[in-house]
């Protein structure tokens, strides 16, 4: 009878002790499972200097967000048109002609017409036909190569008629790459002078236009813009010039998602000011028996100013209280940035019912162990 009134007093020791210590340890915020810090070690960290703790407001949402939208350089959007209309080097000429009264020095068909074929502009916009030499025709239209052809002949021939027709050969050239279903090399005619035209023929894959980018390069610069910013805004539609070569590709920018969500993970950014609200619905809202509500953190490294310099070397912590509804609301308009973390603290009742778990297991092992020892 002795031994289980003191197996019982012991039991009952080992209880108080074990639910002191758990106590102390949940209190000292240590020792208990949990993803991150606090909301009082967050702010006790913003007291030492660590980290910039700013609560959220109506004027940083609206500051966060994009305020225009990337452009081409200006001389990309102010350069004219690309005269398509004049021969440039490599760039075809069909010719065929007709000699009348003259020396027959050219070979004809039973019609009395000699075919001189495909003839293309050399590097310094010249073609040579028998007898004649060289013509200078760059710069110039069908209709002025052929009168120019016509003078050149009226010392050889007494009468012509001569036929010059621009072929499918053109010199003047765009590439166009990346994420498209037709890529290569396309000629650059009144089809494809300006951007759309040319991403018509070249098709690209349009998913999400807003999160696909178009970077045309030229001479050594380069623009980027969303491809739909081009179908907006007709300004953006820009001329090309032989030698432009267009890529498009998608616009990869992640961020995490850690703490007390119903999903850790990392998340691409899928559109143009996806917000604080958007990565919390991607990663399925907040964990109802977990989750602190107001200690819901956007984490930023350190900005910089326009000279790779640091403004502030440390992290910039943005807090959102959703036990306030306003607050909510400024998370649908707060904009996550490429390289953020969205973390949600524990709530302080969490560590309590992991001390009552930790307990309850730690006393039925002592109950367990009490009664094999009997």
């Amino acid at each position: 009878m002795r031994s289980k009134e003191y197996s019982v007093r012991t039991i009952r020791s080992v209880e108080t002790l074990l639910l002191i210590l758990l106590i102390g340890m949940s209190l000292q915020g240590c020792g208990l499972p949990r993803s991150g810090p606090m909301l009082s070690e967050v702010e006790k960290s913003h007291g030492q200097g660590n980290i910039v703790l700013i609560s959220v407001t109506p004027q940083l949402a609206t500051a966060s967000r994009e305020a225009k939208h990337a452009t081409f350089p200006e001389a990309f959007l102010t350069a004219p048109e690309s005269d398509v209309t004049h021969l440039a080097p490599g760039d075809g000429v069909t010719i065929s002609l007709w000699e009348r009264d003259g020396l027959e020095l050219f070979v004809s068909d039973m019609n009395g017409m000699t075919h001189l074929g495909e003839l293309t502009l050399d590097s310094e916009g010249a073609i040579y036909l028998p007898y004649v030499g060289k013509i200078h025709a760059q710069g110039l239209t069908v209709g002025q190569l052929r009168d120019a052809i016509e003078r050149r002949l009226q010392g050889i021939i007494i009468a012509s008629d001569v036929s010059v027709q621009a072929s499918p050969r053109r010199g003047q050239k765009v590439i166009v790459q990346g994420y498209l279903s037709k890529p290569g090399m396309y000629q650059l005619d009144q089809e494809t002078r300006r951007l759309s035209g040319l991403l018509a023929l070249a098709a690209p894959e349009q998913h999400n236009p807003e999160q696909l980018a178009i970077t045309v390069q030229r001479h050594g610069k380069s623009g980027s813009v969303r491809l739909a910013d081009i179908y907006r805004n007709p300004a953006q539609n820009i001329a090309l010039y032989p030698g432009d070569v267009v890529v498009v590709h998608d616009i990869v920018k992640y961020f995490t998602v850690l703490g007390a969500a119903n999903e850790q993970k990392r998340i691409r950014l899928s559109k143009r000011n996806y917000t604080v609200a958007d990565a919390l619905g991607d990663a399925k809202g907040l964990n109802d028996s977990l989750a602190n509500p107001k200690a819901v953190f956007l984490m930023r490294t350190a900005d910089t100013d326009h000279f790779g310099s640091k403004i502030d070397i440390r992290p910039t912590v943005y807090q959102f209280d959703f036990t306030r509804p306003e607050q909510m609301v400024l998370a649908g308009r707060f904009v996550v940035r490429e390289g953020d973390e969205v973390y949600i603290s524990d709530a302080p009742f969490t560590q309590v019912q992991k001390v009552l778990s930790a307990f309850s297991s730690a006393l039925g092992s002592t109950r367990t162990a009490s009664a094999v020892s009997q």
